[in-house]
């Protein structure tokens, strides 16, 4: 397969169990783009937490939702934006906070898959609605004209 690789959008409902469908086709985009295995599978886990928290959260475990993810290319970034029409996030919700390794009694449910995400992409911008529905976009720097690290 020859020439540039195309934007591309697919969109599922929030049924968790369409979650592999999402990775299957993000997988496959990073992989045409040439980017490393480690690198590949930390970036599809971190799509899959937002994508998660469309599901948990916008939509409050609903299945009659929408979930939207779009890829995009330009000549600097690898762009991943996902999309809900749910319930907007609370901003305090999207605020970077670095991982830190917690002691074993510190540790409880929400909030780590943010602090991933922000962790795996070079910048992160959340968007929740003013009413209804949340955008977060997570960019990655291109490292060669193909747009991956092409070592596997």
């Amino acid at each position: 397969m020859t020439g540039p690789i195309g934007d591309l959008s697919v969109q599922t409902t929030s049924d968790p169990r369409l979650l592999g469908v999402i990775r299957g086709v993000l997988q496959v985009w990073l992989e045409i783009l040439g980017l490393a295995g480690e690198r590949r599978s930390e970036v599809v886990l971190a799509v899959d937490e937002a994508c998660s928290n469309c599901i948990r959260h916008a939509y409050e475990g609903r299945l009659d939702g929408l979930v939207e993810m779009e890829l995009s290319l330009t000549d600097e970034w690898i762009e991943i934006t996902v999309k809900d029409r749910g319930k907007p996030c609370p901003p305090e919700c999207t605020a970077y906070r670095p991982l830190e390794r917690p002691e074993a009694d510190e540790v409880s449910p929400g909030g780590l898959g943010v602090k991933l995400i922000h962790e795996v992409f070079d910048e992160v911008r959340f968007c929740p609605g003013s009413s209804q529905g949340n955008c977060v976009t997570m960019r990655l720097r291109r490292r060669g004209k193909d747009g991956g690290d092409s070592e596997d």
